[in-house]
């Protein structure tokens, strides 16, 4: 009796092994797609910096750009969270990707001349914030010109 429930408790083994086989399949790997377009993206990233969440906006800034290398607007972002966290470097290479471009970036002037102003480079601040004003006059553009040459009378 005792071989009869063993090789009954074996096949009863064997038959829930090969049903449970039968009706599942191995795992696969799914690799989902990011559903959300380059300006999603920076939509997004602008969303984080006016929270203060700099690091997220950076991320969503990169994501943007990955998908769509080719777009200005997510550099000149990046230059943007760069300059407020102090890496003027790393801003100052971003707003110059965004101006090659699309050289018509006047905001990325404006923002590129005011770094400059900044760190004491008037004589290239004040050549940047000239264009972008020869392209487009905006309110902005005016202040960083008016600061520029306030440091450059002082300086002078």
């Amino acid at each position: 009796m005792e071989k009869i429930r063993k090789c009954l408790s074996g096949c009863l083994q064997i038959a829930v092994v090969l049903f449970l086989l039968s009706g599942c399949s191995f795992p696969k790997i799914i690799v989902y797609e990011d559903p959300l377009s380059p300006s999603e993206h920076n939509d997004l990233g602008v969303a984080y910096e006016r929270k203060g969440k700099l690091q997220l906006a950076e991320k969503e800034y990169r994501k943007a750009i990955d998908k769509k290398p080719d777009w200005d607007i997510p550099y000149f972002n990046l230059g943007n969270i760069y300059f407020k966290m102090g890496k003027y470097s790393l801003a100052e290479k971003y707003y110059k990707k965004a101006l090659e471009i699309n050289h018509l970036n006047t905001d990325a002037m404006n923002n590129l001349a005011y770094l400059y102003m900044v760190q004491d480079r008037l004589s290239e601040a004040y050549r940047l914030i000239k264009k972008a004003l020869t392209i487009k006059q905006k309110p902005e553009y005016i202040q960083t010109m008016k600061e520029i040459e306030e440091k450059i009378n002082e300086s002078g």
